[in-house]
């Protein structure tokens, strides 16, 4: 089976992180796996030898609106249409909501199977008519859709979520697998995620800061990049975390000190599936998350293999931090129940299960 791959880009990211691995899986079932890259010129994450990756050098339309962005869009399609004709894979997956329309215009195209995704919580990004349309749209007119969740799901007119499958990530991260348990962990609280309004890194500084009043010994390292950086660097300034806070940037190799660190906390807002928690809990760390709409409550059950604490809480995001570090019975336990997602959620368990789906909507011979 020849499979194509359609992404914005291969910077860091979810999408990108599950994209570049679900290749690398379908690539060792012994599937031809083309990437198709709106932007960019390289890949943050590895990628085997054998996977093509095309970058297209396509501009966003995604920050444009009204007609001008819906003529662009078209206009687009029509360079990826072509494209599509021209390498002829058998299916063709857009690896966001934005990608799926795309997908969905090719739908036709060399025979291809057309395949759309909802990463992301359609509910919370569905501020905007265009995009709300262009999504239903996506959904009806690919041949498959993929959810992570049910209420994702849900979004989408009845007619259409009977052919949607709920597929959720899984470790995609290969480095979850050269980590261990510590014996001694270090005196560190992590995050990762891109720095942005909707991963509430600004109510994880507000937790820390009140976590540092009981336990100053502690510092927090946040993994990632994005607009916000130097806004939240002065926001830890203000709260006097100035040399107990480190923005660390992107690290591909994040994952080795997330690993030893006390806690993990994710502090988004909103989320679709959560790379970064599952690989915090596939390394057997104690995580903390917000009760956000989609992703955290499908993978910790309260108490058990993590802790949930309402979204826009410092205050219980604190309390729930302060709960683990001074509770090691706890700590231990939250984390031997975490590492059971390496099996519930097995990168090579999860190719198969779209690899399957996509064997559904081939024709038959």
């Amino acid at each position: 089976m020849h499979i194509a791959f359609l992404i914005r880009s291969l910077s860091p990211g979810g999408a990108e992180r599950a994209t570049t691995s679900l290749a690398n899986e379908m690539h060792r079932y012994g599937h031809t796996v083309t990437i198709l890259c709106m932007t960019g010129s390289k890949s943050f994450y590895d990628v085997e030898d054998g996977i093509i990756i095309r970058y297209l050098n396509m501009k966003s339309a995604e920050a444009e609106s009204g007609v001008k962005r819906l003529l662009d869009l078209w206009n687009r399609s029509r360079i990826i249409r072509r494209i599509v004709c021209q390498i002829r894979p058998d299916v063709l997956v857009g690896m966001s909501w934005m990608m799926s329309v795309y997908a969905a215009l090719c739908q036709g195209a060399a025979a291809t199977v057309t395949v759309g995704t909802e990463r992301s919580n359609p509910f919370v990004l569905n501020e905007c008519f265009i995009n709300s349309m262009l999504r239903r749209f996506a959904a009806e007119r690919c041949s498959g859709f993929v959810c992570q969740t049910e209420k994702a799901r849900s979004f989408f007119p009845k007619r259409t979520q009977k052919k949607i499958r709920i597929i959720q990530n899984g470790v995609f991260n290969p480095e979850v697998y050269f980590t261990s348990v510590p014996n001694s962990r270090d005196l560190t609280v992590t995050a990762l995620g891109r720095l942005d309004h909707n991963k509430g890194f600004d109510v994880l500084l507000d937790a820390f800061a009140q976590v540092h009043r009981s336990h100053p010994q502690y510092e927090l390292l946040i993994y990632g990049d994005g607009e916000l950086r130097q806004a939240l660097q002065q926001q830890a300034d203000a709260l006097q975390l100035h040399d107990s806070v480190r923005f660390c940037g992107a690290d591909p190799m994040a994952i080795h000190k997330v690993a030893a660190s006390s806690v993990f906390v994710l502090s988004s807002r909103s989320e679709g599936m959560p790379n970064a928690l599952i690989e915090a809990m596939a390394a057997g760390v104690p995580c903390v998350s917000t009760r956000c709409e989609m992703g955290p409550e499908e993978l910790i059950e309260d108490g058990v293999n993590g802790l949930l604490v309402p979204v826009d809480d410092a205050g219980a995001m604190s309390a729930a931090i302060c709960r683990i570090l001074e509770n090691s019975q706890l700590s231990d336990s939250l984390s031997s129940a975490s590492l059971m997602i390496r099996n519930t959620h097995d990168p090579a368990a999860i190719a198969g299960e779209w690899i399957n789906y996509f064997a559904s909507l081939l024709p038959s011979c």
